[in-house]
């Protein structure tokens, strides 16, 4: 008899990221700056609820997954001119559209905290920590970390880059780029630090240059 849903060993890795699609599919009835707080803790408790059933996530080279997350930010705000042409007048979440000093502050804040820490948690312990893995076989959690399998790369790769809309394309390369660093250090801990710096740069540079629709 397989088992049930509620035992499946892949629910702590797919609940975090199906909620945060839940939150995304309701902006079409609620504001996102509403929204994004409320998914912020929702998908953050749910990291919680199932961290003991992760694999070890301490990183081992912490320097060089820096390198790989600042890399990721060039090539994300690199090839952004030149690969994507943005919607007139461009969107993005920015709360100086709706509110003013410490509300517009707390909310940038916010998303820069689920950017660059709940976010990449959520992503790679789904897309390499289990997707990737179960590609190659059912009892995914059998597989070693950082195991490279054609398919199993290059479909995860693929989904990474098209959860991430009209900005897939810049997806692409920074996916392939985080895949190559989790087949290396075979440590999910060393792809999140690598993702999470790249997010936070990014926010960074948001709030620096205005370029709201990174966002």
């Amino acid at each position: 008899m397989s088992e049930p849903l509620s035992k499946h060993p892949a629910l702590p890795y797919f609940l975090p990221l199906f909620c945060a699609g839940v939150f995304i599919a309701l902006r079409d009835v609620a504001s996102v700056y509403v929204l994004y707080p409320l998914q912020t803790v929702a998908v953050g408790g749910l990291i919680i609820w199932g961290w003991k059933r992760f694999p070890q996530m301490a990183p081992k080279r912490v320097v060089g997954s820096v390198l790989v997350g600042m890399a990721g930010f060039v090539v994300w705000v690199g090839l952004d001119p030149i690969l994507v042409t943005h919607a007139e007048p461009p969107g993005g979440f920015n709360p100086w559209t709706v509110t003013s000093g410490g509300m517009a502050i707390g909310l940038v804040l916010v998303r820069i905290f689920g950017a660059a820490i709940v976010v990449p948690i959520m992503e790679e312990v789904f897309w390499r920590g289990c997707l990737m893995r179960y590609l190659m076989k059912e009892d995914f959690e059998s597989v070693p970390l950082g195991t490279y399998g054609h398919v199993s790369f290059w479909v995860t790769t693929a989904a990474f880059a098209a959860v991430h809309g009209s900005q897939w394309v810049l997806a692409v390369p920074v996916g392939i780029l985080f895949g190559w660093w989790f087949i290396r250090t075979k440590t999910l801990g060393d792809v999140i630090v690598a993702h999470g710096v790249t997010n936070l740069l990014l926010g960074l540079y948001v709030v620096v240059t205005g370029r709201w629709y990174f966002w």
